[in-house]
């Protein structure tokens, strides 16, 4: 604003530009920190009920689509027959699902693949992400979940990533009763991994 006067029009828009970013990056990360806010407030309270996790999981991967075909990755679903339906909150594990493709989407490079594979443990059902990015350091493996910390071989990414979708996972799927993992894959991808309740028959 100072300097408009001396600026050219296309300098002036390069300036807006940058401050429309920050804006938006701004934005989201308020926006998720009074969601995370909620989800850690003393006796918050999630909405159970029963719903096919696979019926899920290809809706939000539907969702995902467009962005995977933009940036030349595949987004692939592999489900087990026969699966129970899972007792959960679904809005909050569609939440989770959300966060873990919009991450793996983000750190995985054209010509990828990002898969979701849903299959039947004893009491519950197991989802995992897996993509076949740059893969997590193993020094940054214990620290993914910890809010706004981002791996360190991951900081040039101008997505606008503020580092909390990870740690609103964790904290949705301890709300369920349960814990996800991160794992560096043999070919150097990651892999998430977090179970569900299945529904009693």
């Amino acid at each position: 604003l100072l300097k408009r006067e001396q600026l050219s029009t296309a300098e002036q828009q390069q300036y807006l530009d940058v401050a429309a970013r920050h804006s938006k990056r701004l934005g989201k990360l308020v926006s998720e920190l009074f969601e995370l806010a909620k989800l850690e407030a003393q006796g918050t309270q999630i909405n159970p009920e029963p719903f096919s996790l696979a019926e899920l999981v290809q809706d939000v991967t539907q969702k995902f689509q467009l962005m995977a075909q933009q940036k030349q990755q595949t987004l692939h679903v592999r489900c087990a027959n026969g699966l129970p339906f899972v007792t959960a909150d679904i809005g909050l594990t569609e939440r989770v699902l959300d966060n873990l493709i919009q991450n793996a989407l983000q750190y995985t490079s054209p010509g990828g693949m990002i898969t979701l594979a849903l299959t039947q443990g004893r009491r519950h059902v197991t989802v995992q992400v897996m993509d076949t990015g740059n893969g997590i350091p193993p020094e940054d493996l214990p620290h993914i979940f910890d809010r706004f910390y981002r791996a360190r071989d991951r900081r040039h990414d101008t997505a606008g990533g503020v580092g909390l979708g990870l740690a609103i996972a964790k904290r949705i799927v301890e709300l369920h009763r349960s814990s996800i993992t991160a794992q560096r894959l043999s070919h150097g991808g990651t892999m998430f991994t977090f179970h569900l309740p299945s529904t009693p028959s």
